[in-house]
């Protein structure tokens, strides 16, 4: 198989040449944050132009010379230390082989945002790595939260109508009593 990238056909054949300028491709087209991390310090290494984008860096130089505690704030919303919390993902992904999670990053000098960041542990030419894919899901919380506030909302227009209702149902009880009563 071959897929045709910039107008030129790029082979899937593990040998070929033509193989790196795919992955680059990728990497570089990506509108998910790419970027890789390496033990021991485990500082980035790399990160694709959506990461640049992402934490609004200067270019991939400036970016490289931070880590994740540069990019979170000093505590995650669950109150735990972003230092601490982001060791331990590092660890299980490098055990397990993967880990997906929710996260709070910060953009550089910038604001918090709501990620979901996905880790895998890479091996090239025996080293060991991680891989980070990170999504800005700022969109989906607003929503969610705008979905939220509705369905509240909702109950309490349904509180108010079934309470209106059982008065209603009440005055008609009444009605009747009152009209058995004079028609005695």
């Amino acid at each position: 198989m071959a897929v045709l990238i910039n107008k030129k056909l790029v082979s899937n054949d593990k040998n070929s040449a033509d193989n790196s300028d795919l992955f680059r491709a990728l990497y570089e087209a990506s509108m998910d944050a790419i970027m890789t991390l390496e033990p021991p310090t485990w500082r980035f290494t790399a990160g694709n132009p959506a990461t640049i984008k992402m934490f609004r860096v200067k270019d991939e130089k400036q970016f490289i010379s931070l880590g994740p505690g540069d990019l979170s704030p000093e505590k995650q919303l669950d109150g735990q230390l972003s230092s601490a919390k982001a060791k331990k993902m590092i660890m299980e992904a490098m055990k397990n082989g993967n880990k997906t999670f929710e996260w709070t990053h910060k953009r550089y000098q910038g604001e918090n945002f709501p990620a979901i960041v996905v880790l895998t542990k890479v091996e090239v030419n025996g080293k060991e790595f991680l891989q980070a894919t990170v999504k800005d899901i700022s969109e989906l919380k607003k929503a969610e939260e705008i979905l939220k506030e509705r369905a509240a909302e909702l109950e309490k227009m349904n509180k108010l109508m079934i309470g209106r209702e059982l008065k209603m149902v009440e005055l008609k009880e009444k009605i009747m009593m009152l009209e058995k009563k004079n028609n005695k």
